[in-house]
């Protein structure tokens, strides 16, 4: 019967090995890489005002919203992507039936089994743009950023760095994740794009809070994951990752926005800013409780004799 006693402690000193296991094989995916293909300020001074490059991505900028009325807050962002690029580029606000009508025509067994059973909207916008860069191409944009600069000088530079590619794709740098998905080009086809959606429905769980649940399963944590996995070492399939500079402030800005955050947000940025110091506290835990098990099963042993 005192045995029985050390059971509980055994099953819960299991479940947080395998936690520390699950946590150190996300950190090796998201930190342990080979080096990015980078696309800095000095290659757009370089290259946006190019016209030898070979056009490969679309001139097709996606956005997402639940309706055609945009909210007051993001008039400004929302104008300036299509002001700055009104001559270059075709504008398309999808709306949520409009996501779901091409979704189920273009992905008819996703929309099936994970698309609609999906607990959050935002899920379904995070999954959207992969289906939507994957066939038709171009950029999607955040309703949250502003444009700054015109995108022909970024898709003009991207078609540059890699003349030869009939598969180009870039994501803005992120110090979470290694990749964010707010601002997101590419060409159609793109393998990444369909890694991206072929693995979606292995990643449709809840993890406990909203906040992973989205980053986790649809979000930037799910597609630095992916793109980790994404074996690019070909030519004829790049990824590349706008520098920070690039991103931020040359092209795009930030105007305010993660509406989709729940009242998770505030522990979730917490556990996220001081994971190193938690995960410390874990092993010594794991550590006490360790022994506390020897303890518990010495003092047991030696009842029996």
């Amino acid at each position: 019967m005192r045995r029985k006693c050390i059971v509980p402690y055994i099953c819960v000193l299991i479940i947080l090995i395998l936690l520390f296991i699950g946590y150190f094989t996300i950190r090796y995916a998201l930190r342990r890489r080979s080096p990015m293909r980078m696309v800095y300020e000095t290659d757009v001074t370089r290259f946006a005002n190019v016209t030898w490059a070979r056009r490969r991505i679309p001139r097709l900028i996606h956005q997402t919203w639940s309706t055609h009325d945009v909210p007051i807050r993001w008039n400004e962002s929302y104008h300036s992507v299509i002001a700055q690029n009104i001559d270059e580029f075709k504008h398309h606000l999808w709306t949520d039936e409009e996501m779901h009508v091409f979704v189920k025509e273009h992905e008819p067994e996703f929309y099936k089994n994970t698309y609609i059973t999906y607990q959050y909207e935002i899920q379904r916008a995070d999954s959207f743009r992969y289906v939507v860069l994957y066939h038709l191409g171009g950029i999607y944009i955040d309703m949250d950023n502003a444009c700054n600069r015109p995108f022909k000088d970024l898709l003009a530079t991207l078609e540059a760095l890699d003349p030869d590619s009939p598969f180009l794709a870039a994501f803005p740098l992120d110090t979470a994740y290694g990749i964010d998905i707010d601002f997101m080009i590419g060409t159609p086809g793109h393998p990444l794009y369909k890694q991206l959606i072929s693995r979606l429905q292995f990643f449709h769980h809840y993890y406990l809070f909203h906040f992973y649940t989205v980053v986790l399963s649809t979000g930037p944590m799910y597609a630095a994951l992916q793109e980790r996995l994404f074996n690019s070492s070909s030519q004829q399939q790049v990824v590349r990752v706008l520098d920070y500079a690039v991103s931020h402030p040359i092209f795009t800005r930030n105007v305010g926005g993660k509406s989709w955050l729940a009242r998770d947000a505030p522990i979730t940025f917490y556990i996220d800013s001081n994971s190193d110091l938690i995960f410390q506290y874990c092993k010594i835990f794991c550590v006490f409780l360790f022994i506390l098990i020897l303890i518990v099963w010495r003092i047991s042993q030696s009842r029996c004799f």
